[in-house]
């Protein structure tokens, strides 16, 4: 298999408590649960028949370190026969769950990248949207894996959150350029129907607000040396997300555990949310044949997202068809309001700063022609 995907996510669906805003798949830690869990996941994983190198592996959830350390240490032994070759390989943590052993564990196994979910530095915002943990533990996980030999650092933010006003949000912004990472994300708070921000009715943040964080972001993250590489990611030089680069360039994966997701071949997957199919075997609950045209879109839409941009010559060899040409009067429109760039010499259009705030707009009206 020539096309073989590079990269590998996995889904721990464990948390010590769930927050207020979240809509991932998550279930409340129990051990027994957790046991089970390994069980079906090493027998989904190895369903796939992975003989190949990859580039990339992603532990994500859930929240990865809420299992126990003897759980963590069996889940980290079940992928070490794919760590071979493999470049960036990140476990997504909490700060109050990321112990010595647990940092200890993943040097062991060839972990080099870590994502810690911070989302506030007010202890008391934090403790509005159920985080357990303050700004000083996060302080003294990073102070930690420092010392245990991570230098590949990513930590998230969101943007919009109740009762953050944007005094409170430049705070946030300098205390994160403080902790000295490689890697930031910042989010929008999007609020969805069955968490408890929804059923609560907390309000999102207005388009004028969001955009206005935004901007400050942007500013702020670059004057302090890193780069806006993607919509909501910011990396230090030779720091951005290799295994995220998988989805932004429209390239396969594998995805592993309960809810996630895949792309192999020409099939997208989506894995049940139910964990008892999950235990039964039951695996994968929705699949889609990715057609020509839809080909096109998500290959469209996923480019644009970053610096890199879209490679003209590339789409021309993927689907024998002269982008520019078809789309000179919407492209042209664009490049005249300085939100698309076009790069004669690379051949590449990119998304200005400008443009990456209005992206979504951009590419209904590339797509509807």
């Amino acid at each position: 298999m020539t096309n073989s995907p590079k990269a590998l996510y996995i889904h721990i669906p464990f948390c010590e408590h769930i927050c207020d805003y979240c809509d991932f798949t998550k279930l409340q830690y129990f051990t027994n649960y957790a046991k089970k869990y390994l069980v079906s996941l090493k027998e989904e994983l190895d369903s796939y028949h992975i003989n190949h190198e990859l580039n990339t592996i992603y532990i994500g959830g859930g929240t990865p370190t809420s299992l126990s350390d003897d759980e963590f240490s069996e889940l980290l032994s079940m992928l070490d026969k794919y760590t071979q070759g493999v470049e960036e390989y990140t476990v997504e943590c909490n700060p109050e769950s990321l112990s010595d052993r647990k940092l200890e564990l993943m040097k062991e196994h060839g972990v080099n990248r870590l994502s810690i979910g911070v989302e506030s530095t007010h202890d008391e915002i934090l403790k509005a949207i159920n985080r357990h943990h303050t700004f000083r533990d996060v302080k003294l996980a990073i102070s930690r894996a420092r010392k245990a030999g991570f230098n590949n650092i990513n930590v998230d933010l969101i943007i919009g959150l109740p009762h953050v006003s944007k005094t409170l949000f430049i705070e946030d912004l300098e205390e994160i350029i403080s902790l000295d990472v490689e890697h930031i994300s910042c989010y929008s708070l999007t609020v969805h129907e069955h968490t408890v921000f929804g059923i609560n009715h907390v309000l999102e943040p207005t388009e004028d607000f969001s955009r206005e964080l935004y901007d400050i972001t942007h500013e702020r993250l670059e004057k302090a040396g890193f780069i806006h590489y993607e919509v909501s990611n910011w990396a230090k030089p030779n720091r951005m997300s290799k295994h995220n680069y998988t989805y932004w360039k429209d390239e396969c994966y594998y995805g592993v555990g309960l809810g996630a997701s895949g792309y192999i071949g020409k099939y997208r997957y989506t894995n049940t949310k139910s964990l008892v199919d999950y235990y039964n075997g039951k695996f994968v609950k929705e699949k889609e044949v990715v057609d020509y045209e839809d080909d096109k879109i998500y290959f469209l839409m996923l480019n644009l997202r970053t610096i890199e941009g879209l490679d003209l010559n590339k789409y021309q060899r993927m689907f024998d068809e002269n982008f520019y040409k078809k789309h000179q009067k919407t492209l042209d429109k664009y490049i005249g309001e300085s939100l698309l760039i076009f790069n004669k010499e690379e051949n590449r259009i990119y998304a200005s700063y400008a443009g990456m705030m209005v992206l979504d707009s951009i590419v209904v009206e590339l797509l509807s022609e």
